[in-house]
Order: C-alpha cells, then sequence, then structure tokens
C-alpha cells in the first residue's frame, strides 16, 4: 500500500465559468504536479461542461455539487464561483471529508469563515484560499526589501492601491451582495501583502467609501479605502477606486531609514548609506504562481508546511469586513475578528 507522500491526489474544481478561464488555469496548475489527477470538475451550465469536457477529456462532469462529492472520490476541490457561495460550498466540501481550496477572497463575512474553520477542524481536512499572488515577483522583492535586507528600516507607514476613472462592468463583480464590495476584489490581494509585510496583530481598521450616483446599474461602490492600524504603531491605507482620474503609485511604503515606491516595473528604494541618502532601482523578478499548487500538494503528502493557512486567509476578511462596517458607521474604526 502506498504511504501518503506517494499515492495518487485526485483533484477537482467547482466552476468552470468562462470569466480569465479561471478553472483551466487552476486545474492546469494542479496538473504540473506529480502524482496529481485532474479528475472532476462540477459545473451547472451544460455549455461551460462541454468546454470542460474538451479541455480535460480524462475528467468526468457534473452539474451538481451533490454528484461531484459522492461519486467523485476527490482528495482536493477547489472553489471557482462568486464569491457569496464560497462559504457554502466549502462547508459542504468539508463537512464530506475532502479538502477544500477557496478562490479568493476567502468568504464575505467573519461569521462565514468562522463556520469554514470549525467544518475543516470537524473533518480533519484543509482549507486553504487561493493567494497565488504571494509568489507574485514585485510583491516577494518588496517582502524581502523590508524584511530579509532591511533597505529601509522599521516600517512605520504602507500606501498601496488601484486606481483609475470608469464605471465598473455589468457582471456579478460589480453587484455589492455578491462580491462583498469592489474591496473584495483586488483588495484581497492587497490585504494579503499589506498583512505580510508588517506582521504585527491589527488593532482597528477605519473604512471610508463613495457611490457615484450617476453609475447606478450596479450596487458595488465606486472609491473605497480603509486606514489599517497594527498594534505595533504601523499604518497601512488602501485605495480600490474607479473614481480617481489622478494616478497614485501602486505602492510607496515609509521606513524610518528610507522609503520604497513602485515606479512601474520596478522598485525606486531610497536609504542611507553610511549617513548619506543613497537610492537605487531594483527590477521586479518573475512571479511564479505555480508555487501556490505545488506547496499545497506538497502539504498535503506531508512534506512541507502550508504556506496559505485558513487562519491568514482569515485574517483578510477580519479587515476587509471591518472596512465595510466602519463605512457603513461613518469611518468609526471598528476591530476585526481576526488580528
Amino acid at each position: 500500500m502506498k504511504n501518503k507522500s506517494q499515492r495518487t491526489i485526485r483533484c477537482g474544481v467547482i466552476g468552470y465559468g468562462g470569466a480569465f478561464n479561471m478553472g483551466n488555469l487552476h486545474l492546469t496548475s494542479m496538473s504540473k504536479n506529480p502524482g496529481v489527477e485532474v479528475a472532476a470538475i462540477c459545473e451547472l451550465d451544460p455549455a461551460r461542461r462541454a468546454v470542460a469536457e474538451k479541455d480535460w477529456p480524462g475528467a468526468k462532469t457534473y452539474g451538481r455539487v451533490n454528484d461531484l462529492l459522492r461519486h467523485a472520490e476527490l482528495d482536493l476541490v477547489t472553489i471557482i464561483t462568486p464569491h457569496n457561495t464560497h462559504a457554502p460550498l466549502a462547508v459542504q466540501c468539508l463537512e464530506a471529508g475532502v479538502n477544500a481550496i477557496c478562490e479568493k477572497p476567502m468568504a464575505i463575512t467573519s461569521t462565514e469563515v468562522k463556520a469554514m474553520m470549525a467544518a475543516a477542524r470537524r473533518g480533519k481536512v484543509m482549507l486553504s484560499t487561493f493567494h497565488n499572488r504571494r509568489w507574485d515577483g514585485d510583491f516577494v522583492l518588496l517582502r524581502d526589501l523590508i524584511q530579509k535586507e532591511a533597505w529601509i528600516g522599521r516600517v512605520f507607514r504602507i500606501e498601496a492601491g488601484f486606481s483609475g476613472y470608469g464605471p465598473q462592468g455589468n457582471w456579478w463583480r460589480a453587484d455589492r451582495k455578491i462580491s462583498g464590495g469592489a474591496i473584495y476584489d483586488w483588495g484581497a490581494h492587497f490585504t494579503d501583502w499589506i498583512l505580510n509585510l508588517v506582521t504585527d496583530p491589527v488593532d482597528w481598521v477605519s473604512g471610508y467609501q463613495v457611490k457615484n450616483p450617476e453609475w447606478s446599474r450596479y450596487s458595488n461602490e465606486d472609491h473605497s479605502e480603509y486606514t489599517l492600524r497594527f498594534k505595533g504603531g504601523a499604518v497601512a491605507t488602501l485605495s480600490i477606486s474607479n473614481l480617481a482620474m489622478s494616478p497614485r503609485p501602486r505602492w510607496r511604503i515609509l521606513g524610518e531609514q528610507g522609503s520604497i515606491e513602485d515606479v512601474g516595473g520596478k522598485f525606486l528604494v531610497k536609504s542611507l548609506v553610511k549617513g548619506r541618502q543613497a537610492s537605487t532601482e531594483v527590477a521586479f523578478p518573475k512571479s511564479d504562481w505555480d508555487a501556490y499548487y505545488q506547496n499545497v500538494l506538497n502539504h498535503l503528502r506531508g512534506k512541507e508546511k502550508l504556506v496559505i493557512t485558513a487562519q491568514s486567509a482569515a485574517r483578510v476578511i477580519g479587515v476587509l469586513e471591518a472596512a465595510n462596517l466602519s463605512a457603513a458607521k461613518g469611518s468609526q474604526p471598528v476591530k476585526p475578528a481576526f488580528v
């Protein structure tokens, strides 16, 4: 009998929608690892199931999650569906004894996250979130410059985000009840990055949001920002805006001995060298998004610790939820559920 490190791991996905071709991308990344079988795909839309059957002829397809869990005998399933479905689907899979991954964000509310984590504990199975951008080249470089190489000393302020001007697309990601709000999309990535640049516990979060009344065909806010204060004193601000005609750097980070700013494809780093101010530009290295599934599968084989744990993904949701709650209360500070 093969031991855990040798056996085939049967993988599948729930959701094979056409947006960004995410179902195929997940399965392709999984299948790059030895000892992995793409076994099953679940998709409600018959047209998309037909696409999945063509893309992965060796996998069985299902139209209902119950049938997938009853017949596919999966070891690992990734949930690639709208944000508000992540929690109920994950709980269903975890209670069936299947290791589960959710596309980001993990869920919308801390209540949902707690239910997911409890189901994972009961079933003694893994729960993770697809924060593959933890392996983005620019983030890895940024983390190394700050933590390993200490180019700018202790960080006391982080400014991050995306900005532009124009209405959001007319689809479920722009529906606040489904998406959680605009900040739950790219804001989930940025929040995960911020929480891994400054590792202190979070003290409070203050949110601020603006809706352009002229763009009334969707319910997401058009400008969403938060201020996050860590217990160690550092402050981070995140702004996700499609209501900003004036651009800003994706990253601007201030430390007690220097600064780092994203200037497009590279970081401009200013620091002290023998008491003098000096600056240099450091190009972004390549990203390695396949590293996420490599780590997950090695973890299931008992070879590595899980990098994106349920607790680390839960902290992201705690911050995003607190930002929404604070914005609704006139920007009053809110303590997140997971600090």
